[in-house]
């Protein structure tokens, strides 16, 4: 199987085409961690999608950011900043180029040096710092009935 999601099984999908909730994915390869980031997610009412790789992670977005399934358009992306397969970094810098602005979290091994980004929607952070950058960006995302994108 290319992708799994949360804890919520398939049903994470189903349910953001029944009943529109913003979308994270997740590739993290830390399993504990990666548990850490999917309730967190959860509980501010996210459906979440998680992704073993970097490179799964750009083949399940693909062509939801082309206009397919548009219910499962990203609202956040959460990623190793060295994801296997393809780096977070390279993923949020293709994200950029193409202009899509979303929220995205790079999680940085400890001791990694990344570059400070200007993008505030960019945010390059350790294991420990991630819960609450994801648990804040997600309480902050548009709610509102007209953000729901056309099924």
């Amino acid at each position: 199987m290319n992708s799994s999601t949360s804890t919520t099984g398939t049903n994470a999908i189903e349910s953001v085409a029944q009943r529109w909730r913003p979308v994270a994915y997740v590739s993290m390869q830390d399993p504990s961690a990666r548990q850490r980031i999917v309730d967190v997610l959860e509980r501010a009412n996210w459906a979440v999608i998680t992704q073993p790789s970097g490179f799964h992670l750009i083949q399940a977005i693909a062509g939801v950011i082309d206009g397919e399934k548009p219910w499962l358009r990203p609202g956040m992306i959460v990623v190793d900043a060295r994801s296997r397969g393809c780096a977070g970094t390279t993923i949020a810098a293709g994200l950029r180029d193409l202009g899509i602005a979303i929220p995205i979290v790079l999680i940085a091994a400890p001791g990694e040096a990344l570059p400070i980004s200007p993008d505030h929607t960019l945010r390059i952070v350790d294991d420990v710092s991630a819960q609450h950058t994801v648990s804040e960006l997600a309480a902050s995302a548009p709610r509102h009935h007209e953000h729901r994108p056309a099924a």
